[in-house]
């Protein structure tokens, strides 16, 4: 009788926190940048900086997220240029959110895991640099929703992105290689604009 009681307290909880609940998805586009790459391999070094176009490593998506102050935030997304121009990626995280509840301006912030599954090819055929496969991703960050009336608003938000033990690939003497670098961390921010529908 004892059990049966606290299952039926715990379903009328769990049956009650949809009233509690507050959800809204977001289209975004967002631009990503990084720092400066020292690529090391046992043979040779090299620094990226030149095939990075600010105008092109741009990543679009959606996020859904719920929770009225502590929720949680998904997100999928898709980036035509990661890390090099003719590298692409599929970007998914799942994060903690913790938000302010109210009416037309909501400050947020986010910590969550994710991962990153990025390839390409160079003219060559060969793997690119950035063709670093499936990777673990940590990421963090905040923003503010703007509601001003109704269920649409606007969304900006600014977050950091880790990656750890990256090996990227370099080219090497021989046309149809490449040598891997020496694993290291990726790490690079994402500022973002969103349209927010709230339901």
């Amino acid at each position: 009788m004892k059990i049966l009681g606290c299952f039926l307290v715990l379903t009328c909880i769990l049956a009650a926190l949809p009233a509690y609940a507050d959800s809204d998805l977001t289209l975004f586009g967002a631009a990503q940048h990084r720092g400066k790459l020292t690529l090391q391999s046992a043979t040779q070094t090299a620094t990226t900086t030149g095939n990075f176009d600010p105008t092109t490593f741009g990543v679009f998506g959606i996020r859904y997220s719920h929770g009225k102050v502590i929720g949680g935030e998904h997100t999928l997304a898709y980036a035509p240029n990661f890390v090099s121009s003719n590298s692409k990626a599929f970007i998914y995280n799942s994060d903690l959110l913790l938000q302010a509840p109210l009416p037309k301006i909501r400050p947020y912030g986010t910590l969550g895991l994710g991962a990153i599954v990025s390839w390409s090819k160079d003219q060559s055929g060969r793997p690119a640099l950035g063709d670093i496969g499936s990777k673990f991703a940590i990421n963090y960050g905040g923003g503010v929703k703007i509601l001003p009336a109704g269920p649409v608003g606007v969304r900006f938000d600014i977050r950091g992105y880790t990656l750890p033990s990256v090996k990227f690939n370099l080219p090497a003497s021989v046309v149809t290689q490449t040598v891997q670098t020496q694993s290291q961390s990726l790490n690079f921010i994402e500022y973002g604009f969103g349209v927010v529908f709230k339901f």
